[in-house]
């Protein structure tokens, strides 16, 4: 009795999972079949751009396969081609069929390329951006995907009113939507980059995971890191380039806001002939050479070894902190904290030039600190007032003390 029992329950759950399997094939054929008639024509009109593609098949593995396909730039092919890719693969999420909502598990371009254009100060892919829903309850509603992938990607921008260009080549990029319930969002992505400002050509390959919350007002709060290996402007090179982040509460009245991030470089060289970096440069020694009683002295190439800098925002408190440079010519290690609040502001600064050393103190109200040790009426101005430009940069940012 109890073998039957077993035999009729699996055969019950066969039946149930069988049905299921030819319904959700049911669905993705229609949703294939649909796709492939809008595709056709209702989402060229809808775009106002052309498209063309070379097939639209179904897998019951990958899902919907969309071979060759290309949008155009307004109006249609004439203009050119705005995004390509060589196949693009669509996975419905069978839970969500099965209760007639269609959500995607998996969106994945293979060797998509996308061109954009800058003019006037508008982007080409404007009208794109307007036929997205306008909704105040945050982005989660809107995006029905868990998971986009791109492969092998190009990306190139051509900004006509700066005069500046970029490209990311061999870049691929991973977004997943972790929760239906939430606007949480993960970021991976990499490429090499490359472009020309200035008459000079720039490279790196460069680096990017990050973390997003979304409420329903927007973005909450973000954590990531970026990195760039073997970057280059020109003659200047840089070994390496290191930023992370954490932001949160940010949609938060400011002295609510938690935020805290790092930057670190290495192996920066700027050869002689940069005269701009070589000029400013050695304007900045003149303080420091001028406080030590000594002649700034003449710089050649300049090497830096390293720069470490740590930034912070907690309780209305500013701080930049941690600060280490060290180059062929100067070490400095410094920092600068401003309470908001209270309307004080605390900063340190420490010199070496060769075999000439100085260290420096302020502490007290924003528009008066006292500095340490005392300095000559000039040279206790002009630290005050690169102490105070600091401050301002700082505070235009994040008014922590209320002014605007």
């Amino acid at each position: 009795m109890k073998h039957t029992r077993a035999i009729a329950v699996t055969a019950a759950l066969l039946l149930f999972a069988a049905g299921a399997a030819v319904f959700g094939y049911l669905k993705y054929r229609r949703i294939t079949a649909y796709i492939a008639g809008q595709l056709g024509g209702q989402a060229s009109k809808t775009l106002g751009r052309g498209i063309r593609l070379s097939g639209v098949s179904f897998s019951p593995l990958k899902g919907i396969v969309i071979s060759d396909l290309c949008v155009s730039r307004r109006p249609d092919f004439s203009k050119g081609e705005f995004f390509c890719a060589s196949r693009a693969v669509i996975r419905p999420e069978l839970a969500s069929l099965l209760r007639s909502r269609v959500r995607f598990s998996r969106v994945a371009f293979e060797k998509p390329v996308i061109k954009v254009r800058e003019k006037g100060g508008r982007w080409d892919f404007e009208d794109l951006v307007a036929l997205l829903p306008e909704t105040d309850k945050g982005l989660y509603l809107t995006w029905n995907a868990s998971e986009l992938e791109l492969t092998d990607a190009a990306v190139e921008a051509d900004m006509e009113t700066s005069g500046l260009s970029f490209s990311l080549e061999n870049a691929s990029l991973k977004l997943e939507h972790y929760s239906s319930l939430g606007g949480n969002y993960g970021l991976q992505a990499e490429g090499r980059l490359a472009g020309a400002v200035g008459g000079k050509l720039l490279s790196a390959e460069v680096s990017l995971e990050a973390d997003a919350n979304f409420d329903y007002g927007g973005l909450s709060s973000t954590d990531g890191s970026f990195r760039a290996e073997e970057a280059s402007y020109g003659e200047i090179t840089l070994g390496s380039l290191a930023a992370d982040w954490k932001l949160f509460n940010m949609r938060k009245p400011l002295a609510d806001r938690n935020y805290s991030a790092s930057l670190s470089a290495k192996d920066l060289l700027v050869p002689a002939n940069g005269n701009r970096v070589r000029e400013a440069v050695s304007g900045g020694l003149k303080l420091f050479a001028s406080a030590m009683g000594r002649p700034a002295p003449q710089i050649g190439d300049i090497e830096m070894g390293s720069l470490d800098a740590a930034f912070s925002l907690n309780d209305s408190v500013l701080a930049v902190k941690d600060v280490s440079l060290r180059t062929n010519f100067l070490d400095l290690d410094g920092g600068l904290s401003i309470d908001g609040p209270a309307g004080t502001a605390e900063a340190s600064l420490k010199a070496a030039l060769g075999p000439n050393r100085l260290e420096l103190s302020a502490s007290g109200p924003l528009a008066s600190p006292e500095v340490r040790p005392l300095l000559s009426s000039t040279l206790s101005a002009g630290f005050k007032s690169a102490l105070r430009g600091a401050e301002q940069a700082l505070l235009r940012i994040f008014p922590v003390t209320g002014d605007r």
